[in-house]
């Protein structure tokens, strides 16, 4: 299922486990970088509707097909570096420590990053030793990948209510109990929330100045981020004016790395640094489907190309929410805040359970709520990782597959795209992660969708590109035939907390 503004390029298959991919100029020649369950491979793109692989690296020490999960691998374009994070539930070829699809509570499951070059894309090399950090979800780049920030994933394997009306206690990884107090759905009155609070892992940085030397933080940050609880930050979108966003359970939250800001702390002006930064914005995400939010990722236009009626430019934040909460019309959506009464970070700083601050919601948009459209069952309906160009943010929406969403009027978005295989064979069918945007100098605006299932598919937007969302129809998916195969996640927002996040889907 397609929409009429997109064309149908082309496939590569061989990508199956993809989770991520992003685009490089390497000696002439362009370049894209995918990450997934076999690690990393390179492609020849210069013919952008087929991908020419170039090379495959994985770890030696890690078992084939068992990376996890560096779904938001960076590139640090300037010295031709991977920067991929490695979650502690990845599969080690030691089966003890860290056993396939959980281990987030075992202290010697390791988690950190690698750094890789692809100066040469046909052969890729490890820079360096494993950066082993306390965290692993995510590595992202701050200040030209001068300094890395890592968060993620939880820090506990969560209780659980047996068959047998027991409850399995909690099991937090020994190393991590200092952090501070875990809430959860089996804790008495009043935390009666239907996911935790608490149960994540901050921010660790790293000087990655010298990539074969680098420096570790000894203490996180981002603590205290969700009501007054240290907790789960997922993932990192740096800005265009250097503020570092910080999507999580509890929010998202704005941070300087540089220059002299007031610390909303400490009521003293001081010098930020990516090891010392000061909070400056965001906060928690009112609009979300679930009110203990999970806000998977974020971006903060700068250009001019997403405004609202009232709202100075720069101050709309648009983040996605990841959750699997069953009907579909519960599960994540996209959400545009107002960052406006947040500059400051007084509101983030002073946020508690009892009296949380939410930024205002300008808009949301999920599929199933403002199409409408059948999904493929309620647990595929989670928004998941987007790309903005300009004024259209395309998203990766696991099931759901792709969808094109013009934010050119933050106060009324609008689906003005989608691409969705609902195919009866069950592995073809779309888990779709994230998406990326490339001109063709010859053809115009590509569309590179990133899909677990299905590897990496090319379309191509028609008449204008991504620079004219806001001239294109609004649009809604075709109901799927009744036979389409359902995806199950495996997730560990789960209660019996085996899964992996970002989930995989089983059938």
């Amino acid at each position: 299922m397609v929409s009429s503004n997109l064309e149908y390029v082309g496939r590569s298959p061989e990508a199956r486990g993809i989770t991520e991919g992003k685009f490089d100029t390497v000696r002439g020649k362009d370049i894209l970088v995918i990450t997934g369950r076999f690690g990393f491979k390179t492609y020849d793109v210069e013919d952008p509707a087929k991908p020419k692989l170039l090379d495959e690296f994985l770890p030696p020490e890690l078992a084939a097909n068992g990376y996890w999960q560096n779904e938001d691998m960076e590139l640090d374009t300037k010295r031709k570096l991977i920067i991929g994070a490695l979650d502690p539930r990845h599969t080690e070829i030691d089966q003890s420590q860290c056993p396939a699809g959980g281990g987030v509570a075992l202290a010697g499951c390791k988690s950190g990053f690698y750094v890789i070059s692809y100066a040469n894309p046909a052969e890729m090399r490890q820079i360096g030793d494993f950066v082993e950090l306390p965290s692993g979800h995510t590595s992202s780049c701050i200040q030209g990948c001068k300094y890395i920030w890592t968060g993620g994933p939880a820090r506990s394997t969560p209780p659980a209510r047996l068959p047998s009306g027991e409850i399995r206690p909690r099991v937090v990884n020994p190393e991590q109990a200092w952090l501070g107090p875990i809430l959860g759905p089996l804790d008495p009155t009043p935390w009666n929330y239907t996911r935790d609070v608490g149960d994540g892992r901050p921010i660790w940085v790293t000087d990655l100045t010298n990539p074969y030397r680098p420096e570790v933080s000894d203490q996180p940050v981002d603590i205290w981020r969700n009501d007054g609880y240290t907790d789960y930050s997922h993932d990192v979108d740096e800005d265009d004016e250097g503020i570092a966003w910080v999507s999580g359970r509890g929010g998202i939250r704005g941070y300087a790395t540089s220059g002299y800001h007031r610390d909303p702390y400490t009521n003293q002006y001081r010098r930020a640094t990516p090891f010392e930064p000061v909070l400056v914005g965001g906060g928690g995400v009112a609009g979300t489907a679930q009110p203990v939010m999970l806000m998977h990722n974020s971006g903060r236009p700068t250009d001019g190309s997403v405004r609202a009626a009232g709202v100075k430019r720069g101050n709309v934040l648009v983040g996605t929410e990841e959750d699997f909460t069953q009907p579909c019309q519960n599960s994540g959506k996209i959400v545009l805040s107002d960052l406006t009464d947040s500059w400051g970070g007084e509101g983030a700083q002073q946020s508690r359970l009892d009296k949380p601050y939410r930024m205002k919601a300008l808009d949301t948009f999920h599929p199933f709520i403002d199409s409408p459209e059948t999904s493929t069952g309620p647990t595929g309906c989670s928004a998941h990782y987007f790309e903005i160009e300009g004024p259209l943010l395309g998203a990766g929406w696991y099931a759901q597959g792709t969808r094109l969403i013009d934010i050119s009027d933050a106060r009324d978005v609008r689906q003005v795209g989608y691409f969705r295989v609902a195919s009866t064979t069950a592995n073809e069918s779309s888990n779709t992660w994230d998406i990326a945007f490339r001109s063709d100098r010859r053809k115009g605006d590509l569309v590179y969708v990133f899909d677990m299932n299905r590897g990496v598919e090319v379309l191509r937007l028609k008449k204008g590109g991504a620079y004219a969302a806001a001239s294109m129809k609004k649009v809604t998916a075709p109901n799927l035939p009744s036979n389409a195969a359902s995806p199950e996640p495996v997730s560990s927002l789960a209660v019996d907390g085996t899964g992996l996040v970002c989930p995989l889907f089983e059938y």
